[in-house]
């Protein structure tokens, strides 16, 4: 008997996390179409503004073709997960950003707040 409780156990663990990677790929894949093109144009614009050896590299590094996906937070901010003061905290680990890999350079779109940050590798 304690057999058959441990099979059915393990067996609904598969299911509730096949069905969450299921519903997080799908998702992560219908953010992915609705935000690419905003993402690609204010990337290029917010690269733009930057300086002239920075943006010569990195304003057409994206495209449509770029890789892109969906995280929770930005990584690239340099914020401590207790300092929930600082102006930065939400962006960094709250709001979705859709990251857009280039040759160059990568570039996280805030899509809550509408703003982009890059940075070149």
């Amino acid at each position: 008997m304690r057999m058959v409780v441990i099979g059915l156990v393990l067996l609904a663990g598969i299911k509730v996390w096949t069905q969450d990677r299921t519903y997080r790929s799908v998702m992560g894949d219908a953010l992915v179409q609705a935000y690419r093109e905003r993402a690609i144009e204010v990337c290029r614009k917010t690269a733009i503004k930057r300086s002239a050896a920075i943006s010569s590299g990195a304003s057409g590094a994206w495209n449509a073709a770029s890789d892109a996906q969906i995280i929770i937070g930005n990584p690239e901010l340099e914020v401590a997960i207790w300092d929930t003061e600082n102006p930065l905290w939400v962006q960094r680990f709250r709001n979705p950003h859709l990251i857009l890999t280039g040759e160059r350079a990568n570039c996280a779109y805030d899509v809550r707040g509408g703003t982009a940050t890059f940075s070149i590798h």
